[in-house]
């Protein structure tokens, strides 16, 4: 069924207060305008797929609507050759212990020019340049492997012949640690980032940039953002964007808003309700914007890890030293609506799927890993401080025991998972039942902080920031951080 369509309660945000803000907007997010979407901007949204790559296409996109700035050898805004700039940093995803991946989008020029060439740090050396796969006219890939597990290695993105290549940027990653390694990673959710940055009831692009420099500064092994990463309020409430080009548009302002951090740290993925691949929508409404995930935030494939997962890259599981991480999808595998007060459904009715369920009792009753997390945008069910907002899935560990939640608890219980991090309520809480934490770190980006009234919570915090999350083989840390550089809490896992 098509859903109604509503404005949801945040459209009480302070309008006056964010469009003050929109200079600032343009230069974090580095916005140079919203130009009409052109004929070879939607060629490059929908006419390449995972299994149909574009040829070597001349003339690249240049922007149209997205954010603007290349990325140079050390960073970003510089330049290369007169006819090749890259749109912002690579975009680094599905780190392994002997790979990893590296997505770059050109802001003008040919992708087939763009080699890659890499050399463990240290190394004076670069090795061969590798030929990129050309997955849209804008979009080069590379997934690169054969390398040394828990290792650092350093890349280059060069343009032009080989014997006078320019550089157009350079990084860095560590792959997959082995056990018995002490690493970080970083957690954020709600970014709520949209295709127009002009647009104000949606995520605040400055925030988010705020917090990912944050992050570079602490230097962790990868980032998770557990959902919503993007936004269509401008088109309704939990209404999907009206085409594939608009999907493609957010996803590049949030590649451009993280700056140079995922040019130096992995990204993975969870999948909320704002990113629009909801299992009420129609098979084409979901391929709007998953046939741009996979283009532009792309993530692990089945064969990348030995626990597999979908393949729609939206729920998986990988190891990285003694812990265990498994990413869960609440929204495309449950087929009823959930939209508050219009058409709130029920808190019950949450769903992973028979599949992603069988699934997930598999990866957990074979882990072998000390320390073991669940990622998820929410628990699979509700229980919050309105029956609106209990239905749409507020409340975290609140709802341990309702619907689907109370399977997901009790193999949490069972096969000795020490945690699950979710988000979808706007602000930092951390809730222990049975011994498990349910933890949401913050909201990176969403404007709107919910109250107690409407999420349940009694202690919690409705700053703005991110969480880091300590890991080593005899205890786990979690710190909650708020944007203005305040640690707001921490606990431990011993």
């Amino acid at each position: 069924m098509a859903p109604p369509t509503r404005r949801s309660r945040a459209d009480g945000f302070d309008a006056s207060r964010r469009l003050a803000k929109i200079a600032k907007i343009a230069k974090i997010a580095k916005i140079a305008k919203i130009a009409k979407i052109g004929v070879l901007v939607g060629l490059a949204a929908g006419a390449c797929g995972a299994a149909s790559p574009c040829p070597p296409t001349d003339g690249g996109v240049a922007g149209s609507g997205g954010a603007s700035g290349a990325a140079g050898a050390s960073g970003l805004g510089g330049a290369g050759p007169p006819d090749t700039a890259l749109l912002g940093a690579p975009f680094l995803f599905a780190p392994s212990a002997h790979g990893c991946g590296i997505s770059v989008v050109l802001e003008k020029g040919h992708p087939a020019t763009l080699r890659a060439r890499v050399r463990s740090e240290g190394a004076t050396a670069w090795g061969q340049p590798l030929v990129p796969a050309i997955r849209a006219l804008d979009l080069a890939e590379w997934k690169l492997d054969g390398l040394s597990p828990g290792a650092r290695y350093q890349y280059e993105i060069v343009a032009g012949p080989e014997e006078s290549a320019a550089v157009l940027y350079q990084g860095a990653f560590v792959t997959s640690r082995p056990s018995g390694a002490s690493f970080s990673f970083a957690l954020v959710s709600d970014t709520h980032i949209g295709a127009s940055p002009q647009f104000s009831n949606q995520g605040d692009p400055e925030t988010l940039s705020g917090v990912s420099a944050q992050i570079q500064a602490v230097a962790p092994d990868f980032i998770v953002n557990l959902g919503d990463v993007l936004d269509y309020h401008e088109y309704g409430f939990n209404d999907p964007p009206p085409d594939s080009s608009i999907a493609r548009l957010a996803y590049l302002n949030y590649r451009t808003t993280l700056g140079d951090l995922t040019g130096h740290t992995p990204h993975f993925g969870v999948l909320g309700g704002w990113d629009s691949e909801n299992g009420f929508y129609t098979p084409e409404e979901i391929q709007r914007s998953r046939s741009q995930r996979l283009l532009y935030a792309p993530g692990p494939e089945p064969a990348t890890y030995p626990q597999g997962g979908s393949a729609f890259q939206d729920y998986y599981a990988f190891t990285w030293g003694d812990a265990l991480f498994v990413v869960l999808n609440v929204y495309t595998y449950t087929p009823t609506p959930h939209l508050l007060d219009e058409n709130p459904g029920r808190p019950d009715d949450w769903t992973l799927g028979a599949n992603q369920l069988d699934w997930l009792r598999q990866t957990l009753a074979s882990a072998s890993s000390k320390w073991r997390f669940l990622l998820i945008h929410h628990p699979v069910g509700g229980a919050a401080g309105d029956p609106s907002d209990t239905a749409y899935g507020r409340g975290g560990g609140q709802a341990a025991y309702v619907g689907e939640q109370a399977t997901v608890h009790a193999l949490m219980r069972q096969y000795g998972v020490q945690a699950m991090f979710y988000g979808h309520d706007h602000v930092f809480t951390d809730m222990v039942v049975d011994g498990i934490h349910y933890t949401l770190p913050g909201s990176a980006g969403a404007p709107w902080m919910f109250s107690q009234e409407q999420t349940g919570y009694t202690t919690f915090w409705s700053d703005s920031g991110w969480g880091r999350v300590d890991v080593t083989p005899d205890s786990v840390g979690v710190h909650f951080l708020s944007i203005a550089g305040k640690s707001l809490y921490d606990f431990t896992i011993p």
